[in-house]
Order: structure tokens, then C-alpha cells, then sequence
């Protein structure tokens, strides 16, 4: 009998190893095993990292971009770390903040990128078209779409990239970017697929709905909240479906439609949620709070920053909750709620934490600068 043999990001070496042996086209066109492939960091968007968690911060470096940003990074196949900017530049560096290239869009770029098993990334620009480049920059292929792209690719299983556009379009290509189909919306589509492990695909719109599509591309049904859905959907492990709305309520549906509860804060909500190995679920809320509730739908906490969380939540091995807010700070909560730490950088954050191996915290700051935020040394 083979001994488990597990990394931090849960994916066991054996494995690997075979995948090494006995390459496929269908498996590499899948998302890569890395501390954090992709937007949210797995395709039902947990947030959550087998990595280590960091007790005491240090500033490991700092990159500076030429604009904010604003997109979230991924970590490739190498360690390389990757994330676009305002400046409409895409951008790979390295672990210890190095420039390796970057590459230059005609748009913006919001969108966080995911990282398939080949090396290839892909990202979406407000130039309408999602690209993909091979691990040394160069161009594979461009997929064109009718409308600026923010939402963040997800990769499933077959090798189908799903994402939103401006064009009110969820649009599902091909790995090589050929469109397989697209499914229409009344509004801008700016929330990214999460993908359950029964293939269904569900994502929010800005006309308000939350859809459910089959993989083929037919639509099992859709929920109407009071106004836009611009959060990214999490798929709980018993297929429950959280999100946040701008009418200010965060919904909790069961995987046929049905609500299974809800709770009203003060103002939208743009921040995705995160769900621990307990269960408890994390976001955060343009009234200014993070927010912890139970699995049963009952809150545990909520904390106030000094300005308005759009900020995914990330969370750490031991549960250590890792958030931004537009007061220019990073947060560290345990699962209690109580504050561990908090790191400043020289503007608003929108930008969501990425958590390498070792437990460095990757995080984009409006000041234009990426930060690389790690454990200080126990003998200092």
C-alpha cells in the first residue's frame, strides 16, 4: 500500500508523479497544482489554503506597477506570481520581486488570471479580448468578446474556460479558445464563474440574477435579488451557493434554487466569500465590516475597518482570516474575530490576498505596487 504523500495545496505527489509519466492534453488543459492557480483560489472559490499562516508580518518587497492594482494575483506552475494593473499591463514576477516580462493589452486590466497545468495563463482585459500566454509572455491565442472582461477565468475539468463579459454574455470556449457557447443576460456579467464538482457553472449578473448552467450550456434556473451581482459565487461542499448582492443582503441558496437564508447589511456587498474547513463563511461589505458567520446561518462576529471592504477574504491553514480594505490596510483575524495583525500599504486595497507555500501573503494595493508580505523570523 502507497503512503499518502500530501503538499501544502493538497494535491498528492504520487500524483503528480503520474501526471508526469503519462501527460494528456485533457489534463493539463486543467487548472494548475499550485498554492493559488487561480481568482478565489480553487474553481468552487473557497479561499481557502493548505499553506502556512503568517503569526507576525514582514515586508519581504514591494513591485511597483505604473497604475492600481486592482486585479488579485495567481501563482504559476514555477512560483512566478502574476496579476494585471490598471496601466493595462499583465504582469509575471518573480518569488523574490523580480521582473520576469510583462505584456501589454489595449484595456485595463481587472481581471485575476488562472494558471492551467501546461503554464498557460489566462486573463481578461477591458479591451474585450481574453488571452492566454505561454509561461515566457508570448501570445498562445486571443479570444475576442464584445465587451470589457473583469471576471476571472475558471478552468474546469474537461479544459472549458468559463467567463463574463461587458457584452452581458457568460461566454464557454474551448482550451485552445474556439467558443463552445455563451449564455445571454440582461446586464454586465463582472462576477467569475465558480464551477461545483458536478460541473455545474454558476455565476452572478448585473441584471440582478444569479444563474445555474449545466455544462452544455442550458440554464437549470436563476434567482432575482434587489440589484447587482457583482460578487463571485462560493459552492460550499454539501453544494450550497453564497453570495453577496448590492441590495446590501448576502444569500445562501441550496443547489435547486431554493434560499436557505440570508442576511442584510448596510450597504453592498462586492466581496466574495470564503468558507473555512468548519464550515464558517467570511466576507466583506461596503458598510465598512468583515463579517463571520457560522455554518448554520447564525453570525459569529463582524469586525470595522476604516473604510468599505471589497476585498475577497483568504484563509490560511490554521484559519487565519487575511482581508483588505479601502482604509489601505490588510487584516489578519483568527477564526474568533480578534485582530492578529494589520499591515498598511500607501493606498485603498481592492485587490484579494493570494497565499503562497510558505505562507507569503501576495496583495495588490490602488498605490500600484504588489506587495510580498511574509513571516518575520521567531528569533527576532
Amino acid at each position: 500500500m502507497l503512503k499518502k504523500s500530501v503538499t501544502c495545496f493538497g494535491l498528492p505527489t504520487f500524483i503528480l508523479f503520474l501526471l508526469t509519466i503519462f501527460p494528456s492534453t485533457s489534463l493539463n488543459a486543467q487548472l494548475a497544482e499550485t498554492p493559488w492557480p487561480m481568482f478565489r483560489h480553487d474553481l468552487q472559490h473557497t479561499g481557502r489554503s493548505a499553506c502556512a499562516s503568517i503569526q507576525k508580518p514582514v515586508l519581504k518587497w514591494t513591485f511597483q506597477a505604473q497604475d492600481a492594482i486592482t486585479s488579485s494575483p495567481a501563482i504559476g506552475t514555477d512560483g512566478t506570481i502574476y496579476f494585471g494593473s490598471k496601466d493595462k499591463k499583465f504582469y509575471a514576477i518573480t518569488s523574490d520581486g523580480k521582473l520576469k516580462w510583462t505584456f501589454e493589452t489595449e484595456g485595463e486590466v481587472e481581471s485575476s488570471p488562472a494558471v492551467r497545468k501546461d503554464g498557460t495563463i489566462l486573463f481578461g482585459s477591458w479591451d474585450g479580448r481574453l488571452y492566454a500566454l505561454n509561461p515566457d509572455g508570448s501570445i498562445r491565442w486571443k479570444y475576442k468578446s464584445e465587451g470589457g472582461i473583469i471576471s476571472s477565468p475558471a478552468i474546469a475539468q474537461d479544459g472549458t474556460i468559463y467567463f463574463g463579459s461587458w457584452d452581458k454574455k457568460l461566454h464557454a470556449i474551448t482550451q485552445d479558445g474556439k467558443l463552445k457557447w455563451t449564455q445571454k443576460t440582461a446586464d454586465h456579467i463582472v462576477s467569475s464563474p465558480a464551477i461545483a464538482h458536478d460541473g455545474m457553472i454558476y455565476f452572478g449578473s448585473g441584471d440582478y440574477y444569479l444563474f445555474a448552467m449545466k455544462p452544455e450550456g442550458k440554464a437549470v434556473w436563476s434567482f432575482g435579488t434587489r440589484y447587482l451581482l457583482d460578487a463571485s459565487p462560493l459552492i460550499a461542499p454539501n453544494g450550497n451557493i453564497y453570495i453577496g448582492s448590492e441590495d446590501a443582503r448576502f444569500y445562501v441558496f441550496r443547489s435547486d434554487g431554493h434560499v436557505e437564508w440570508t442576511f442584510d447589511t448596510q450597504y453592498d456587498i462586492d466581496s466574495s466569500a470564503a468558507m473555512d474547513t468548519e464550515g464558517s463563511v467570511y466576507f466583506g461589505s461596503g458598510d465598512n465590516n468583515v463579517y463571520a458567520f457560522n455554518s448554520n446561518g447564525k453570525l459569529k462576529w463582524s469586525f470595522e475597518t476604516g473604510a468599505s471592504v471589497s476585498s475577497s477574504p483568504a484563509i490560511g491553514a490554521d484559519g487565519t482570516i487575511y482581508v483588505g480594505s479601502r482604509d489601505k490596510k490588510l487584516y489578519a483575524f483568527d477564526s474568533n474575530g480578534t485582530v492578529k495583525w494589520i499591515f498598511e500599504t500607501g493606498d485603498a486595497i481592492e485587490s484579494s490576498p493570494a497565499l503562497d507555500a510558505d505562507g507569503t501573503i501576495y496583495i495588490g494595493s490602488n498605490d500600484g505596487k504588489l506587495y510580498a508580505i511574509g513571516a518575520a523570523s521567531s528569533n527576532k
